[in-house]
């Protein structure tokens, strides 16, 4: 959701207006802007919020519209009682998969489009959403992935801003009456202006009005202002606009509905609008009630008619209870569907009542003939019940048609009818039930008026006679004279009911409604809370048909409209008109006697915001006012000064809490029901309390902590809510809590005064603000004078004076200072704990948790745990085979753990192993994987974890000595097809995505910075905290000498080097803040390390050097140990790691570091830097440089020492000899006799690697090897080059020489053995390093490696190394660990027995054996056994090139590599990206967790100008060291110098006896010359798979 290019159109609102369009333009690029920082907003919430299955989907005869049909709603993490409501303008984000969060749409695979609610399909009943219609973006080629989208998310509703839009847009369903707002644009009066005609017959008409408001006891500025709008109102030469200001208390409300009421009695056709429900609301409820009493009971006897009031909006958002259902359109349309209704309306009711006064006798007579009964009393009552029925059906039927229309449409006859017909109705009612009549005095009375038969006789007889004939008189008049609709729909109605109205209700945004609908022109239009109103917003009802006269009531001192969006509310977006109008000095009426506040709560607001034109009313001036609350215990005005609380940081919202606060609130709360239920309770009399808040998580807080503790208690009610949504409304008591506790007198948003306005003004009897006084002060702000005046009226208590309120901080004081120790290194908690316990890295929920309060119940559990707590309830049925799994309930998730097995150097020991924090649905699968994984455990090792040992009530972990050898995995490695076969389908499913699999996941140990992070991490991203290592591991980062370490690709080389260097890194920091090892020991640092280098450093830091060839994994490595000396060192982090895509080159991740090693400042350190930037620092540190002496007419494009200019890298790039320009520039002029059964790669190999890079001591004043060592080396090494072919690979070497002199070009060993030349003559003049770490090293010549003993002189504990032969894949390098021992033995090691001679007390150097990591922990099982096999092809082909090791162990199941191909010639990378890179953007979510590998630079150009940014393609040599999730190997063999030499291969298959028809296959036979490239081409390939 990127608009950079609305961003920029966004500018400052105006206060004036130079045109209509000027005016209209002025907000929309603000309206788009707030309406993606709206939805963006969603996005970060998008877990919360409701989800729901797609059924199907079905595609109109609009191509960017579908059918969408949902199943049930699902909130997911948050419960919630309600079920969603989907609405026009609704947004969702149609998905593949259900996301956890908003990154997961950029995972690999994960298809996902934004769509839009149009149109909202119900069943007959209203009730159920059967389905709906939604529209997506054009050309987005949805139809294409309709069957991958699973998934609806609803993402937020933007239909405001769209009517807004369509406002702003000329719209051509809208009328176009600008009439009003071009009145607006840049008024030049003062809003005070009337019209002098109609003012000369405004007296009597005014004074007539006077007196007939005189009812509703209003204030003179109330009256005034009504009359100001009468006045404009009765004008029709003139539109003009009236603002009232109405302050807190004012009687703002009771003035709108006396005014409405006004209108009403004019006939003025008027719309009142809000801002929201609840003010609409509000305004209606209030003009009902003084409807009601304004106008007495009619004289009649019949229901008051509403039929001129209408409410309409947004059914399922607006509270609908009492009266107000009778002028709620929704409502009202059902209630006259029904009376209109053809077969049972109005019509049918009179009918049916006629048809039983002239019908009934002869139904009678049937009735017995059928009955055949000789009692005819049972007859009689069935009549009786018929009458019942017919006569309550009809007057049901007309009090709603009395009620729901205008009373216009009855004529006063009518009315008088319709009373008399009632009355007599139930006259004869009465009669029939109260008389014993017998069959033939009924028959008598109950005949037809033409009847000849029996007269009556008795005085009841002639009386119901009477009252029968007067009623079918009466029927058939309103039969004949109602003059109503019958037989029509909803639709109709809804238009009948909005026509008719003379007073509309609705929200501003509903307002739309009536642009689309044929009624009569408005007169007037009332906003209220109309400063809350966005003046863009109110233009849709000011557009209305022929709108006359604007009335805007407000408060510009109170809250103005929400902006969610910086950029707008920097731009005015959130600016009334209301405020508009008032900075043009518009005229607006005050009404100036506020009834609310007790008069010690007003004094402080009327003088602070008001300037004192604000006076208190009677009421509140009364003795009798407050003298029911004079009891409690904090009088009606205090300032209780809480300077013991804490505020902190709640979640991913810029919101804060205070516990110490909510203690001393929920306090309060308590002492004031306390008061209730010996004063109050059971008088009748109720009590209402409010707390607000600023926070949101403050709110938050208050509320779980009460939870629906006092919801039973009649007469006590208890509401929480924030500052803001508080506005407009009241309560007895208000409960301030600011939240804030700083030294720097911070507050935030507080510091609105118009918030602060609203926030104390809501009490009428009791105001409480909790809060740190010193804080408030401190800020200059409004509080500063708040608290000033508190001061000097003795309205502030100190909590800590009160002895309860004390009592309730220290608690809470204890329990966050429990937690404020997890966050410090020594902290006691964890030094003291019985048991050790590891968090999981990848867990999104239990580090991705929003609450900050359930952060802190979750590590209090983990705490407990620790401790040796444990419950013996079950909180939930969990399939237990094993009984090893453990689920315990924190609030509404379950946290999911087992017990474990350790062991150190000394003992084996039981451990907490927690697996994840789960919400409910979750929790079965989870177990069932860990059920999975348990399986694979022996018995022995199960029963271990089971043991339970105890200390009185705790349980404490069971220990058994180093000796004691558990296995923990049965001897079931996976090798097999039919091993395979055997396993668990489950388990198999399980382990299918490698970095989700339990057998890989890597642990953290709870300590005070896994503590630290669990209470401010927000998005479960992975921790920057050292984790968990294996015994393998371990035991090489603890090793205190020099090290060689092996390992193949993913077995966790670089993690250990790592690790180590993070070691050194806290040794160094301990020994520099003098801490004792004890305090802190995260990796467990010993003393004695610690003092060695404390005694044998004079600097006060560690200088440590990582070093590796490829500038991808100096990167990656470069991030993780940035962030892990952050960790260190209790820094916060400051910048985002870098992204792979970003890194171009060597040069453009290593700017910041000058090319040299003189002085380098501690903060480069640790300094992780490519080989190649090692080189540059080296000849930086050189009195002259090798490239000055090349290119002397270049020095002044660079400062001496200062990273090289691009130019001048540009250059040295160009002038370089790589492979690939040896084999294009120089290969092809060499003598063809020379070059005769020679390939360039050996060639170029054999210069760089042994000519010119094989190390022999007297060789750097050379900087070659003597042809005649060169050639002895066939002698020395197992070699497939015999001396003739040696001998002429000297010449070529020769010839290659001169010609890149000619040339002036270089190559890396030049370069490498003049910095060799330079530092035996010069001397290395730099800082001494003091421990230096080469990974992959195998990518480096001896030479090389041997300028390393320059810049470290720590031979014996400084040196680690870590690479793997199989992966030597570097241009012109031939390398085996052998060597670099060899190397480090006679070159570096030697040089300090040199020194030490002579010294009895000399230290004996030592020289490790090499360790190797089998251990893979990147790859499954199926891919291990594929690169396994190139090992294998390598050992047989090329048994000295590379270095035998024990064979990789995983534990994770998987099936072998792909193998993709297209058929008719096309390219795979188009079939998969297609073949516009820039059409579909990221459409197949290839992302940073997948790579496309190819050869060299020339096919990854042709890649990326295919795909751009949709993946990341990287060379083999590029991504060495790197891992991803999902590899793509293109056209690796097809490219391959070997071609068809590849068949060789098959002689291997025919030896192990691996192919099923050998004699069908022909394939050459393996020659060392012929197939040489087959060893690096074998080992490219093995780098790319794994």
């Amino acid at each position: 959701m990127k608009f950079d290019h609305i961003v920029d159109l966004v500018e400052a609102i105006p206060c004036s207006f130079t045109s209509l369009d000027h005016y209209l333009k002025s907000y929309r690029a603000p309206l788009i802007e707030e309406t993606r920082s709206h939805l963006c907003s969603c996005l970060e919430l998008i877990m919360e919020g409701p989800s729901s299955k797609i059924i199907s989907m079905e595609v109109t005869e609009k191509p960017e519209v579908y059918y969408m049909d949902v199943d049930f709603w699902d909130y997911g993490a948050v419960y919630s009682t309600e079920a969603h409501t989907v609405r026009n303008g609704d947004v969702f984000i149609l998905s593949s998969m259900k996301p956890e969060g908003a990154g997961d749409f950029n995972r690999y695979g994960v298809t996902y489009y934004l769509a839009m609610v149009t149109d909202v399909c119900m069943d007959d009943d209203d009730e159920c959403q059967k389905r709906f219609k939604i529209k997506v973006a054009k050309d987005v080629g949805l139809e294409e992935d309709l069957q991958k989208l699973r998934y609806a998310i609803f993402l937020g509703n933007i239909i405001t801003n769209m009517w807004i839009w369509k406002t702003l847009s000329f719209d051509k369903h809208m009328n176009n009456n600008f009439t009003v707002i071009e009145n607006l644009l840049a008024p030049t009066n003062s809003g005070g202006d009337v019209c002098h005609i109609c003012a000369k017959h405004d007296g009597e008409h005014l004074a007539c009005f006077t007196e007939q408001l005189l009812p509703m006891n209003l204030n003179r500025s109330q009256m005034d202002a009504i009359e100001s709008v009468i006045s404009a109102v009765r004008c029709r030469h003139m539109n003009l606009m009236k603002l009232i200001q109405g302050p807190p208390g004012t009687g703002k409300t009771h003035t709108v509905s006396a005014l409405l009421w006004a209108l009403a009695s004019m006939k003025c056709r008027t719309l009142t609008c809000a801002p929201t429900n609840v003010a609409v609301i509000g305004v209606c409820t209030c003009f009902l009630q003084n409807l009601k009493e304004f106008n007495n009971v009619d004289e009649n006897g019949l229901p008051f008619s509403l039929g001129d009031v209408l409410l309409f909006g947004n059914k399922y958002k607006m509270d609908i209870t009492g009266d107000l259902q009778e002028v709620f359109l929704d409502f009202r349309v059902s209630e006259l569907v029904e009376c209109f209704s053809s077969s049972s309306g109005w019509s049918c009711k009179l009918a049916s009542m006629i048809s039983f006064f002239e019908d009934c006798g002869s139904q009678y007579d049937r009735l017995l003939q059928d009955d055949g009964s000789s009692d005819p009393v049972c007859n009689l009552d069935f009549l009786k019940e018929q009458f019942s029925a017919t006569a309550i059906a009809l007057r049901s039927c007309m009090n709603k048609l009395l009620i729901h229309l205008p009373g216009r449409f009855f004529s006063h006859d009518n009315i008088s009818n319709i009373s008399t017909l009632f009355n007599m109705l139930e006259k004869f009612d009465a009669l029939l039930c109260g008389v014993d009549l017998t069959g033939k005095s009924l028959r008598s009375c109950l005949l037809s008026d033409n009847s000849v038969c029996v007269q009556p006789t008795s005085f009841t007889e002639k009386e119901l006679d009477g009252i029968r004939s007067t009623c079918l008189k009466l029927l058939k008049d309103l039969q004949h004279s109602l003059n109503l609709p019958i037989g029509v729909g909803k639709n109709w109605l809804q238009r009948y009911c909005m026509r008719n109205a003379v007073l509309l209700f609705c929200t501003t945004s509903s307002s739309y409604r009536l642009h689309h609908m044929e009624i009569e022109p408005l007169d007037v239009l009332i906003v209220d809370e109309a400063s809350q109103v966005r003046e863009c917003e109110l233009v849709i009802p000011l557009r209305l048909h022929q709108l006359k006269h604007v009335v805007l009531l407000g408060d510009d001192c109170q809250l103005n409209a929400m902006v969610k969006s910086q950029i707008c509310k920097e731009a005015g977006f959130g600016t009334s008109l209301f405020e508009r109008l008032v900075m043009l000095n518009f005229e607006k009426h005050l009404l100036n006697i506020q009834y609310r506040m007790d008069t010690c709560i007003s004094s402080f607001p009327i003088a602070q915001f008001y300037e004192r034109k604000i006076l208190d009313g009677p009421n509140v001036l009364s003795p009798s006012y407050n003298k029911d609350y004079t009891s409690l215990p904090f009088g009606s005005y205090t300032f209780i000064n809480v300077t013991d609380g804490r505020e902190d940081k709640g979640g991913t919202e810029n919101s804060w809490t205070n516990m110490a606060e909510v203690a001393v609130v929920l306090y309060l709360i308590e002492n004031i029901f306390k008061f209730f239920c010996v004063a109050w309770k059971g008088s009748g009399q109720g009590i209402s309390v409010g707390v607000v808040s600023p926070y949101s998580c403050q709110v938050g807080v208050i509320k779980d902590r009460l939870r629906d503790k006092y919801e039973t208690c009649d007469g006590f009610h208890v509401r929480v809510k924030s500052i803001d949504g508080f506005q407009g409304e009241e309560d007895d008591i208000i409960i301030l809590s600011t939240v804030r506790s700083n030294e720097s007198g911070g507050l935030g948003f507080l510091a609105d005064n118009r918030r602060t306005n609203v926030a104390l003004t809501r009490a009428r009897h009791c105001l409480w603000i909790v809060g740190n006084a010193t804080t408030l002060y401190k800020s200059g702000t409004v509080w500063k004078n708040l608290v000033h005046d508190a001061r000097s009226r003795n309205c502030i208590i100190n909590a800590n004076n009160d002895a309860t309120m004390c009592k309730l901080i220290l608690h809470v004081k204890q329990e966050l200072d429990e937690l404020d120790d997890l966050l410090n290194a020594d902290s006691a908690i964890f030094s003291n704990t019985r048991w050790k316990i590891l968090l999981p890295v990848p867990s999104t929920m239990l580090f991705g948790l929003k609450s900050p309060q359930l952060k802190r119940e979750v590590l209090q559990k983990l705490v407990k745990l620790g401790g040796g707590w444990r419950t013996t309830f079950k909180n939930i049925d969990i399939c237990d085979t094993f009984q090893l799994a453990k689920v315990y309930k924190v609030r509404d998730f379950y946290l999911v753990w087992n017990i474990d097995m350790e062991k150190n150097e000394r003992r084996v020991f039981q451990i907490i192993r927690i697996w994840d924090l789960l919400p409910h649905k979750h929790v079965a699968r989870t177990v069932q994987r860990l059920e999975n994984m348990f399986s694979m455990y022996t018995d022995d090792y199960l029963d271990h974890c089971r043991r339970v040992q105890t200390d009185g009530k705790l349980e404490v972990p069971a220990i058994w000595d180093v000796e004691h050898n558990i296995i923990r995995y049965k001897d079931c490695t996976v090798d097999s097809q039919e091993d395979h076969d055997r396993m668990d389908t489950s388990c198999l499913m399980e382990n299918l995505k490698v970095s989700e699999s339990f057998l890989l996941m890597k642990f953290y140990s709870l300590s005070s910075g896994v503590a630290k992070h669990l209470l401010t991490a927000t998005d479960g991203s992975e921790i920057d905290i050292p984790f968990e290592l294996t015994d393998e591991e371990d035991m090489i980062i603890r090793f205190p000498h020099t090290s060689f370490i092996l390992g193949r690709s993913g077995t966790g080389k670089t993690t250990v080097l790592s690790m180590k260097l993070l070691q050194i890194e806290q040794m160094s920091l301990i020994a520099s803040r003098g801490l004792n090892a004890d305090e802190v020991g995260l990796l467990g640092a010993c003393e004695k390390n610690i003092i060695t280098l404390n005694n044998t450093k004079e600097e006060s830091f560690v200088k440590q050097v990582f070093i590796t060839v490829s500038p991808k994994l100096c990167s990656a490595v470069k991030n993780q140990i940035c962030r892990l000396k952050r960790f260190v060192s209790g820094d916060a982090p400051d910048q985002p790691s870098t992204d792979m895509h970003d890194i171009i080159d060597d040069m453009e991740q290593s700017t910041e570091i000058p090319d040299n090693f003189c002085d380098l400042p501690c903060e480069h350190y640790p300094l992780a830097i490519t080989y190649r930037k090692f080189l540059m620092m080296l000849d930086g540190t050189c009195q002259t440089s090798f490239f000055d002496i090349f290119y002397g007419e270049l020095r002044s494009s660079t400062e001496r020492g200062y990273s090289k200019s691009r130019a001048l890298q540009t250059l040295i790039e160009l002038k370089e000899v790589t492979y690939e320009k040896f084999a294009a520039s120089y290969w092809p002029h060499f003598n063809a006799d020379l070059t005769k059964k020679l390939d360039a790669s050996t060639v170029f190999t054999e210069i760089i690697s042994h000519i010119k890079g094989g190390y022999q001591a007297s060789r750097p004043s050379t900087g070659k090897l003597e042809r005649s060592d060169y050639v002895m080396l066939s002698d020395k090494r197992f070699s497939s080059l015999n001396s003739e072919k040696r001998d002429r690979i000297y010449d070529i070497f020769l010839d290659y020489e001169s010609m890149k002199c000619t040339a002036r070009e270089f190559d890396l060993s030049g370069f490498v053995n003049s910095l060799h030349k330079s530092l035996v003559l010069e001397g290395y003049n730099g800082d001494m390093v003091d421990f230096v770490y080469v990974d992959e090293v195998q990518d480096l010549t001896m030479t090389q490696i041997a300028l390393l003993k320059y810049v470290c002189r720590n031979f014996e504990e400084g040196f680690h190394f870590a690479g793997d032969t199989a992966q030597t894949i570097a241009s012109g390098v031939d390398f085996r660990f052998e060597d670099i021992r060899s190397l480090f033995y006679t070159t570096f090691l030697s040089e300090t027995e040199a020194c030490n001679q002579g010294n009895k007390h000399g230290k004996q150097c030592h020289l490790s054996d090499m360790f190797q990591l089998t251990q893979n922990f990147r790859t499954h099982s199926g891919i291990l056994r594929m690169a396994q096999s190139i090992i294998d092809l390598l050992y047989f082909f090329f048994p000295s090139s590379v270095d035998k090791l024990n064979p990789e162990t995983g534990l994770v199941y998987g099936e072998p590599p792909v193998l993709l191909e297209t058929g008719n010639d096309k390219n795979a990378i188009v079939n998969i990206f297609g073949e516009n890179k820039s059409k579909h953007g990221n459409l197949h979510g290839f992302g940073a967790e997948q790579v496309i590998l190819v050869r060299d630079d020339a096919t990854k150009k042709q890649i990326v100008d295919l795909v751009g940014k949709q993946a990341l393609v990287f060379t083999i040599v590029e991504c060495k060291g790197l891992e991803f999730q999902d590899v793509l190997l293109y056209n690796i063999f097809s490219s391959s110098p070997l071609r068809n030499k590849w068949r060789v291969v098959y002689g291997y298959m025919k030896n192990k006896n691996i192919l099923s028809s050998p004699e069908e296959i022909s394939h050459p036979e393996f020659d060392r010359n012929k197939h040489c490239l087959l060893c690096s081409e074998l080992k490219q390939l093995y780098v790319a798979i794994t």
